[in-house]
């Protein structure tokens, strides 16, 4: 039932149909290299979550890279869940350019403070 659900939501994404929920694509070794909106990308690398990559979902078009790996800093951690989606821990802040400041839930955007009507407006 899932893979069926995840096969339709990628039909969709092809014709440009996003749902509000993002797709949540595992990838093997490297990202593709055109990402696409609303879908967000799980880098593996023998059997290791090495990063997370979305566009900005602020519409400004830049590529976010979350690290996965705990050696390393800054890391976020993914949570799975069994409809699959997921979840990004700790929130995604840009400090730079349009400094969008949001917390990735259960494949949803959730914006933090003023943000949340219009990342440009703050």
């Amino acid at each position: 039932m899932i893979l069926l659900k995840t096969f339709f939501l990628w039909v969709l994404s092809l014709f440009g149909i996003y749902p509000d929920k993002y797709l949540t694509l595992k990838v093997n070794e490297a990202l593709p290299p055109i990402l696409k909106k609303n879908i967000i990308y799980i880098v593996e690398e023998d059997g290791y979550q090495e990063q997370a990559a979305m566009l900005c979902p602020c519409g400004c078009k830049r590529i976010l890279h979350m690290n996965l790996l705990p050696d390393e800093r800054p890391c976020w951690k993914v949570i799975e869940y069994k409809d699959g989606s997921v979840s990004l821990n700790p929130s995604v802040w840009r400090k730079t350019d349009c400094r969008s400041h949001f917390w990735f839930i259960k494949g949803k955007i959730k914006w933090v403070g003023n943000m949340q009507n219009n990342p440009h407006d703050f």
